[in-house]
C-alpha cells in the first residue's frame, strides 16, 4: 500500500506543479522526489499526498501572475434595501 500512496503523491505534486506553470525539468523532478521522500519518512499514512502538496512552497518557487484589473472598473452600488 505505501508504494501506491508514494506514486499517488508524486503524481499529484508533478500535476500540481505543471498546472501551476512550473517547467518540469530534471532538476524539478528531483526536487519533487525529495519532497515525497521527506514526507514519506514522516509516515506513509493516507494523508501523504496532501502533506506533499502542502510542502510544495518549501521546495519550489512558483510563478507569480498578477491578477488583472477589472475592465470596466467595478462600481459599488445598491438596489434600494434599507
Amino acid at each position: 500500500m505505501p508504494e501506491i500512496l508514494c506514486r499517488q503523491a508524486l503524481e499529484r505534486v508533478l500535476t500540481y506543479l505543471d498546472d501551476d506553470g512550473v517547467v518540469l525539468t530534471a532538476d524539478a523532478c528531483r526536487r519533487a522526489l525529495r519532497l515525497v521522500e521527506t514526507s514519506l519518512a514522516q509516515g506513509a499514512g493516507p494523508d501523504l499526498p496532501a502533506r506533499c502538496i502542502n510542502r510544495i512552497p518549501d521546495y519550489f518557487e512558483r510563478p507569480h501572475e498578477p491578477i488583472p484589473s477589472a475592465n470596466p472598473p467595478l462600481k459599488r452600488g445598491h438596489i434600494g434595501y434599507d
